[in-house]
């Protein structure tokens, strides 16, 4: 009789630990779920971002093509380089240019240095200054 109260008691004991390990195996798993669901999301929108990048990138590129602004500014860049070469006078018209160019507002330069880079879709002249970035 006294066998059958302690194998009634182990016996309980017994379901109780399988129990017990059964809820930590239930933990375990949800987790394992949770993490796997948050690195899957992480995924997913680090996709979406290269994806709107390379779309930013097809779409300048594809206004690029009727677009009479790009020859403009080409030939607005080139113009001190080719100046250089005309001599004093133009040597001089080009240092007194920068000169004026380096007492504009910090924000005309970098509106300016942004419409090149988006005229000629240069994302990472964009990215170099941080813009979009928090």
């Amino acid at each position: 009789m006294i066998w059958n109260v302690i194998s009634t008691i182990l016996g309980l004991g017994g379901n109780l630990l399988e129990k017990r390990q059964k809820l930590k195996e239930i933990e375990i798993e949800g987790r394992t779920r949770i993490a796997v669901a948050q690195a899957e999301a992480e995924i997913a929108r680090l996709n979406k971002l290269q994806d709107a990048e390379i779309d930013w990138d097809r779409e300048a590129t594809r206004q690029m093509s009727t677009s009479w602004k790009d020859e403009y500014l080409t030939l607005l860049l080139s113009a001190p380089m080719i100046l250089a070469f005309f001599g004093d006078w133009g040597r001089k018209a080009v240092s007194d240019g920068f000169a004026a160019i380096s007492t504009a507002p910090e924000w005309y330069k970098v509106a300016f240095l942004v419409t090149i880079a988006a005229s000629f879709g240069i994302r990472a002249l964009v990215d170099k200054f941080g813009f979009g970035k928090k």
